[in-house]
């Protein structure tokens, strides 16, 4: 990716989260970065292909993040680190975006979310297979069965949770989540070096 390309994204990214997708048009991105339409449709063809690119260049950034904050840390301690850095980029970014991003460009919306489900299962597991191998993590864990349980319904647990009439801190329900995993996946040892790093 060049440097033009970059500021494309960066430009476009920062006016999709402050206006929404819907409302940011093609000229408005170009007219910010001082290019022709011409400049911009050599890396976009259509509105369309910007948006991908933006969500998958995010998704990398996000990736990234994760194998310099989780490097040489053991199973569990990578699990936390990656529950917690999720809630605070949930928290951080503008629903303008991803609210238009569903209803107007449901295609794209469908693929980036079944997308992003495929890659948290494939880490997941790599996570599983991890503590199982460390000595953390259940013997006996299906690792498959608990992956899909992780990306599909945690979420949407989590979800009618934050949106129950009684209202939960942030901090509270991650803590929670974490227990939850924790308990659901972990061996003795796995629970004494919870408890251990609680102290």
């Amino acid at each position: 990716m060049d440097n033009q390309q970059e500021s494309i994204l960066l430009i476009a990214t920062r006016l999709f989260e402050e206006f929404g997708i819907r409302r940011v048009s093609i000229d408005a991105v170009c007219k910010e970065l001082r290019i022709s339409k011409k400049t911009f449709y050599t890396y976009f063809p259509q509105k369309e292909n910007l948006i991908e690119d933006i969500l998958n260049y995010q998704k990398r950034n996000v990736y990234e993040k994760f194998e310099r904050l989780i490097k040489n840390k053991n199973a569990i301690d990578s699990l936390i680190i990656i529950i917690k850095e999720i809630k605070k980029d949930i928290e951080a970014t503008p629903q303008t975006m991803f609210y238009d991003l569903e209803k107007y460009y449901p295609k794209v919306f469908d693929r980036y979310i079944e997308q992003k489900r495929a890659e948290v299962r494939v880490g997941f597991e790599q996570n599983l297979r991890q503590g199982i191998a460390e000595g953390f993590y259940r013997e006996d864990l299906d690792v498959e069965l608990v992956s899909l349980f992780h990306s599909f319904q945690i979420k949407k647990t989590f979800d009618s949770m934050e949106q129950s009439p009684k209202k939960y801190g942030k901090k509270r329900l991650v803590e929670f989540f974490i227990d939850l995993m924790i308990h659901l996946i972990a061996n003795e040892k796995g629970l004494k070096y919870m408890a251990d790093q609680a102290i």
